[in-house]
């Protein structure tokens, strides 16, 4: 009897633990949450402790999966208090980070809807242009979203210095990105 029991418990924890996963803002918190509990929730969530030098400007970073890929989860907190949320990527080369790129427009853009400014439109393209800015593919592939209550924003990164191709998705609070 115990058995047939535990798969039904695991299930439906399985489906609250997901709920509050989703219901946070960004994974485990809510803007203007106390930062206190984060590296707790992200153990929750199955994360680990990001060891390395931290994503500039954020207090708290943990390594786990998204999108089937290896990501650092960064939080940025101020007063202790969290406004801003990144899933950081680090990939092999143009070809994976435009790739990746893609798929997380797509995403953002089924949850939220079209981008409030996109770098791919022709509206900047022929903007650039008519500065006689010439535009490699990297310099396009920067979307941002807004819903009222935060901006999501998705970019990819040129190689520099010691660092490779990054991509990055990251969701901030409106009234901390209004300052």
């Amino acid at each position: 009897m115990t058995r047939r029991l535990v798969l039904p418990i695991l299930l439906i924890g399985a489906v609250f633990a997901g709920d509050r996963a989703m219901a946070a803002d960004f994974r485990a918190l809510d803007f203007n949450a106390s930062c206190a509990d984060v590296a707790s929730k992200e153990a929750a969530l199955g994360s680990s402790a990001y060891t390395e030098q931290l994503p500039s400007g954020f207090q708290y970073a943990f390594r786990n999966r998204e999108m089937d890929r290896d990501v650092i989860v960064g939080y940025a907190c101020r007063d202790g208090h969290f406004f801003r949320g990144a899933y950081i990527f680090m990939v092999k080369d143009e070809a994976d980070a435009t790739a990746l790129y893609g798929a997380l427009k797509r995403r953002v853009t089924k949850e939220r809807g079209k981008p409030s400014y996109d770098f791919a439109s022709a509206e900047y393209r022929n903007k650039m242009k008519s500065i006689g800015a010439a535009l490699a593919p990297v310099d396009t592939q920067v979307a941002f979203w807004n819903s009222g209550k935060s901006e999501a924003h998705a970019s990819v990164a040129a190689p520099s210095g010691t660092r490779g191709w990054r991509v990055s998705l990251s969701y901030t609070a409106e009234d901390a990105a209004a300052n």
